[in-house]
């Protein structure tokens, strides 16, 4: 018996410029995709956004996207296949240098229901 269900993960990268710049943007998106429980589906969102992870140069500069965090898991229940939905990206609203690091491990997103 398959006892896969579906589940919804809206994640976020932070946009990262080298030197004074740092912090540029977040990009956020929802993927949706089958697992066995919500721990399994939260390495598979780790995952997915690690996947999604990207650099190049800029003029001078580097930028890289890098997962910041898992913001939301849900289980949707039972249905067949993955996908994912853009949710754009948002101007940062703080300043973080260039050589910062994200945990998104750290911080599994609690249940809403």
């Amino acid at each position: 018996m398959n006892n896969r269900q579906w589940y919804y993960a809206h994640l976020r990268w932070a946009v990262m410029v080298e030197g004074k710049e740092g912090l540029r943007k977040w990009e956020d998106a929802v993927h949706i995709f089958l697992s066995e429980d919500r721990a399994t589906a939260f390495q598979r969102a780790l995952e997915i956004g690690h996947q999604a992870e990207s650099g190049h140069d800029e003029g001078r500069r580097y930028v890289e996207s890098r997962l910041a965090q898992v913001v939301m898991l849900e289980c949707l229940g039972a249905n067949p296949t993955e996908f994912q939905i853009s949710l754009g990206s948002n101007k940062a609203k703080e300043q973080l240098p260039f050589e910062h690091v994200f945990y998104p491990e750290r911080s599994e997103p609690p249940p809403t229901l």
